[in-house]
């Protein structure tokens, strides 16, 4: 498969991934099968970018746990910054 063909298919799973935790939950078996479906394309696509040494492949990852995290606070009304604060310089 192509870089491009897997990262359509790594945002559709995602997409639904995401749907599925909001609607039936994290634990859901079905949502625990389209995570580890995913985690599957995004070796897939790491594979690829290693062969082809495009980019580093760790890139992927740090990013979508970032979204992850992001959404998982949204979801659950917590705050992003309260969790990881800004550090304030200065006065």
């Amino acid at each position: 498969m192509k870089p491009a063909d897997l990262e359509m298919a790594i945002k559709k799973k995602r997409a639904e991934m995401i749907k599925l935790g909001m609607e039936k939950g994290l634990s859901f078996h079905e949502t625990i099968k389209c995570s580890q479906e995913l985690d599957m394309l995004l070796n897939d696509y790491n594979l690829i970018l290693i062969e082809t040494e495009q980019t580093n492949p760790m890139d992927v990852y740090h990013e979508f746990l970032i979204f992850l995290q992001k959404s998982i606070f949204r979801s659950l009304h917590i705050g992003y910054n309260s969790i990881f604060p800004v550090l304030q310089y200065g006065n």
